[in-house]
């Protein structure tokens, strides 16, 4: 899979569901947040599906 690279100066160009889980992933790699497994797998998805993230097993 070709992976996509993401310029945050041109995030507010994505539709609200990309930058939603974008924000998402961001928080949850660098905050001491919990999120539950539902979540976790609704933005990853979105992620996978529009190129940025590889399949998660």
């Amino acid at each position: 899979m070709t992976k996509k690279k993401l310029d945050l100066a041109e995030l507010d160009d994505q539709p609200n569901d990309i930058r939603e889980a974008i924000a998402f992933y961001a928080a949850h790699t660098v905050l001491p947040i919990h999120f539950t497994a539902a979540e976790r797998e609704r933005h990853y998805t979105t992620l996978e599906q529009a190129g940025y993230l590889d399949r998660i097993c």
